[in-house]
């Protein structure tokens, strides 16, 4: 049997569902089973241990005594010592509020950048040592003011205790919690919906060319001056944000346009090099194309066409995915 009420088992349920929310991430679970344990792990657990770490001490109540000659009071008043289950509920919440958000901002330095995967290891990770520095805090507690949970929490949560006046015994009972227990699920629930299921929106695909560092000789940003017969490398990069696995094909032409004050218009074109790959969701495709152009003359341009899918046999900027248009001059030879 569990031994819920010892003072580990609380960290122990916050582990198992820190692990499980792992798991379920890795494992690819689909629907709201996944949701149901990937939610807690990004509103409640990271909060949750911090604040066992600030708080290991069980509340406690105490009466503090007066010097009726110094302050006037000879009867004793109760103080609080620790916070009661309700606030560390509360406190957990908002204190996951802010260490998820620095987390996702920790991960933006990283070399995968803001994906699942380093968030979901930096949260396993930051809840696991949170946990750890719970654990060593509480063993230096002593045994009795040593914070544990119990299935008394419920009535805890749905019920405070009016605060005993001068010369009573005791304190009543009111049901003032239940708002604020509905208020904070709700909240915790939507905020963690939204976490795990962020709107995706319409898919993109970005096509550019990688440029080098540039200096105050630097004339173009691009290989853009060719010699007759010369084969130079074009850094083409092809990066993935349409949510979903996505083949590709990409063409290289050269084309000659006759250009006027209103209008161009091309007199002649050459497919020079293709490519097709496939990317993942967030993949970029790198690499450097070797460009040869088999025309020479300054009225050039190379034009890049990204496809989704197949090549067509004929393709065009109208039918392309994504265009690019470079430029280029190309000294001497043939085909003037």
């Amino acid at each position: 049997m569990f031994p819920f009420g010892r003072w580990y088992s609380d960290l122990t349920v916050v582990v198992c569902l820190t692990a499980v929310a792992v798991v379920m991430v890795i494992s690819d679970v689909p629907g709201w089973l996944r949701i149901g344990f990937v939610v807690p792990l990004v509103t409640v657990l990271p909060g949750y241990a911090f604040i066992g770490l600030l708080y290991p001490r069980t509340e406690r109540a105490s009466p503090r005594v007066f010097d009726e000659t110094e302050g006037g009071l000879s009867e004793s008043i109760p103080t609080k010592e620790g916070i009661d289950t309700v606030e560390r509920i509360v406190l957990a919440v908002l204190s996951s509020l802010i260490l998820v958000p620095a987390v996702v901002l920790g991960t933006n330095f990283t070399p995968w950048g803001i994906t699942v995967e380093p968030i979901l290891a930096g949260l396993a990770g930051l809840t696991g040592v949170l946990v750890l520095g719970t654990a060593v805090r509480r063993l230096r507690v002593p045994s009795s003011q040593r914070y544990a949970p119990s299935f008394s929490f419920l009535s805890t949560l749905l019920y405070t205790r009016s605060t005993p006046t001068f010369g009573s015994t005791g304190s009543s009972p009111y049901p003032f919690n239940i708002a604020l227990v509905i208020a904070i699920v709700l909240f915790a629930s939507s905020l963690g919906y939204a976490a795990v299921n962020p709107p995706t929106g319409d898919g993109f695909t970005e096509l550019y060319i990688e440029t080098g560092d540039v200096t105050g000789e630097t004339e173009s940003m691009y290989p853009s001056q060719f010699a007759a017969g010369e084969t130079r490398a074009l850094p083409v990069t092809v990066a993935n944000r349409e949510n979903e696995e996505t083949a590709y094909g990409l063409v290289v032409l050269q084309q000659r346009v006759n250009r006027t004050d209103t209008d161009e218009r091309v007199v002649e074109t050459d497919r020079i090099t293709q490519q097709r790959f496939t990317l993942d969701q967030g993949e970029n495709w790198s690499q450097p194309m070797s460009v040869s152009p088999s025309m020479s003359g300054s009225d050039l341009r190379l034009v890049l066409l990204l496809y989704r899918g197949d090549i067509p046999t004929d393709p065009s900027i109208d039918t392309a995915y994504r265009v690019l248009r470079l430029p280029i001059d190309v000294d001497g030879g043939g085909g003037s």
